[in-house]
């Protein structure tokens, strides 16, 4: 994936079928975060990218098998 220079968003949903459940986002040569994801109800996570230049990079997530999750990914034209 291409992130261009300027302003993204990572956006992650997630939630635990049994117990409390964590997940990592990692974006390779920019970072990562976790997320704490509750089992009562989907946790919305935003996170902003300001980017100073363009880069290429994939995405990951690191999780355990409770966890239920969506992500994606908005970045600049």
């Amino acid at each position: 994936m291409q992130l261009a220079k300027g302003i993204s968003w990572v956006n992650v949903n997630c939630v635990a079928d049994a117990g409390a459940g964590r997940l990592t986002l990692v974006v390779d040569t920019v970072g990562e975060f976790t997320v704490d994801c509750p089992r009562t109800e989907a946790r919305i996570n935003v996170n902003q990218l300001d980017l100073a230049e363009g880069r290429k990079g994939r995405f990951h997530i690191e999780t355990t098998d409770n966890v239920r999750w969506i992500a994606s990914i908005q970045v600049p034209k």
